[in-house]
C-alpha cells in the first residue's frame, strides 16, 4: 500500500504534466530556431567564402601559377599529352625575328609524285557515257597511251569503224575497176582511130583517083561526089574518135578523170575510217603519261565524277612541297640539303635538295595539329627533290604532312641582324 507522502509525489507530478500529449519534446522545441539561424550562418559564409575564392582565383591566378612554377622550374603542360594552349603569336617578337633568321630553315609540307597528282578525265565527246570495264587498279604502272578504262559506248563506235572500213573496201575495188577500165577503153579507142586514119587515108586516095578520071573524061561528077562524101564521112569517125580519146588525158591532178573521182572516193573513205578510229577514242580512257594509279574514283556501270575518273602520278620520281615562312624564304637557295621526318616514316629521314623555289606568296595550306597555330601565314613553295632510296620510301605515302629541315650552310645571323 502507498503511503500519503508517496500519494502525495504522485499527485504532484501528475498535475505538472500537460493534459494533452502531442508527442513533441517542448525543451527540443524551444532550441530548433538557434539550430536554424546558426547552420545558415554557416552555408552563408560557405558561399561568401567560395565567391572570394574565385574573384582571388581569376585575378590572382595568373602571377601565382607563374610564381609557382618558376620556384619549382617545372613547365606548363610538362606531364599531358598534349601541351598547355598558348596565345597566338600574330606578330613576330623581334628576338623570334632574329632566331628565325639564324640557324637551319623549318617548314612543314607534304610528298607528292613528280610533276603533281594528274586528274584522269573522260575523253572529249564521251557525253553520258557510263563505265563498262576498268582495266586498271591502285598501285599499278601505266605507260603512256595505255587503255585504262572502256566506256559502254564502245560497241556502237566499234560498229562504226566496221562499216566504214566495208565502205572503204567498196571504195578500193571501185577504185581499181575504174582504173582497169580507163586502160581497156583508151586502148579500144587507139584501136578505133587507127581504123579510122586508114579509112580516112583510103577515102583520100579514092578521091584523088575520081578526080583523074574525070579530068581524062573516064567518070562522071556522081562518082566523084560519092567519093568526096566518102572522104567526109571518114574524117568526122576519125574526129569523134580523137574528141573521146580527150576524156582519158590526165587531168590537171596527173589522172585521168574517172580514176581522179575514184581516188577522191577512196581517200573519203579512208578519212571516215580514221574518224570512226578516232570516235574509238571517245569510248575509251587512256593514260596521258607514264606513271602510277593513285587513286580510282569510279566503278563498273557508274557515270565518272565530273573531277575525274582516277588520278595517277609519276612516284618513280617523288618530291616534297615545302611552305616556307615568308620572313625566312631568302635564306633558302637551289641545291640546299633538305631532311624530312614524319612520324609513319619511322626514325630515317627523308632526304633531297631544293629544285625549285616560288615567286608568288600565298596563305599557309599544311598546318600543324597545334590549336594554336597561326592559320594565316604568309608562305612561298618550295620545291624539293628526293634522292632515289627516299622516292621509294615516299611513293607508298602520297599527301603525307612532313616537317622539312632546310639545312643553311652560314647560320650566323647577318651584320644587320646583329645591329
Amino acid at each position: 500500500m502507498k503511503t500519503n507522502d508517496q500519494n502525495g509525489e504522485e499527485g504532484a507530478t501528475a498535475n505538472s504534466l500537460p493534459l494533452i500529449d502531442n508527442g513533441k519534446d517542448r525543451s527540443s522545441s524551444k532550441q530548433s530556431p538557434r539550430r536554424q539561424a546558426s547552420w545558415s550562418l554557416r552555408i552563408l559564409a560557405l558561399v561568401l567564402a567560395l565567391f572570394l575564392g574565385g574573384v582571388v582565383g581569376l585575378y590572382f591566378q595568373g602571377p601565382a601559377l607563374r610564381a609557382i612554377f618558376d620556384w619549382t622550374a617545372l613547365e606548363p603542360g610538362a606531364g599531358a599529352r598534349q601541351p598547355i594552349a598558348l596565345p597566338v603569336e600574330r606578330v613576330p617578337s623581334p628576338e623570334r625575328v632574329a632566331a628565325m633568321a639564324t640557324g637551319d630553315v623549318v617548314a612543314l609540307g607534304r610528298l607528292q609524285p613528280s610533276g603533281g597528282v594528274v586528274s584522269v578525265a573522260l575523253p572529249q565527246g564521251a557525253g553520258d557515257a557510263r563505265l563498262d570495264r576498268i582495266l586498271v587498279a591502285e598501285g599499278d604502272v601505266v605507260a603512256k597511251g595505255d587503255v585504262l578504262a572502256v566506256l559502254d559506248s564502245l560497241t556502237l563506235y566499234d560498229a562504226a569503224l566496221t562499216s566504214a572500213e566495208s565502205t572503204l573496201a567498196i571504195r578500193r575495188a571501185a577504185l581499181a575497176q575504174t582504173r582497169v577500165q580507163v586502160e581497156a577503153t583508151e586502148a579500144e579507142l587507139d584501136a578505133q582511130i587507127r581504123g579510122a586514119e586508114a579509112t580516112v587515108s583510103a577515102s583520100q586516095r579514092e578521091l584523088v583517083r575520081v578526080r583523074s578520071l574525070i579530068e581524062r573524061g573516064f567518070a562522071t561528077q556522081a562518082t566523084l561526089e560519092t567519093a568526096i562524101q566518102a572522104n567526109d564521112n571518114a574524117q568526122a569517125d576519125l574526129d569523134r574518135l580523137r574528141a573521146s580519146q580527150l576524156r582519158y588525158q590526165p587531168g590537171p591532178g596527173g589522172e585521168q578523170v574517172d580514176v581522179a573521182v575514184a581516188s577522191a572516193d577512196l581517200a573519203a573513205a579512208e578519212a571516215a575510217v580514221e574518224q570512226s578510229r578516232s570516235d574509238l577514242d571517245r569510248a575509251r580512257v587512256l593514260a596521258p603519261r607514264d606513271g602510277t594509279i593513285v587513286e580510282v574514283a569510279a566503278r563498273t556501270g557508274e557515270r565518272p565524277p565530273s573531277d575525274g575518273l582516277l588520278q595517277m602520278g609519276d612516284t618513280a620520281q617523288m618530291e616534297a612541297e615545302l611552305e616556307v615562312f615568308q620572313i625566312m624564304a631568302p635564306r633558302v637557295a637551289a641545291g640546299q640539303d633538305v631532311s624530312l621526318v614524319s612520324g609513319v616514316l619511322g626514325a630515317e629521314p627523308l632526304t633531297g635538295t631544293v629544285a625549285r623555289i616560288g615567286t608568288l606568296v600565298g596563305r599557309q595550306s599544311v598546318t600543324a595539329d597545334d590549336p594554336a597555330a597561326n592559320t594565316d601565314a604568309r608562305v612561298l613553295l618550295v620545291k624539293v627533290t628526293l634522292d632515289e632510296a627516299s622516292s621509294i620510301r615516299a611513293a607508298r605515302y602520297i599527301n603525307l604532312e612532313v616537317v622539312a629541315r632546310i639545312s643553311v650552310a652560314d647560320s650566323r645571323p647577318a651584320e644587320g641582324a646583329e645591329q
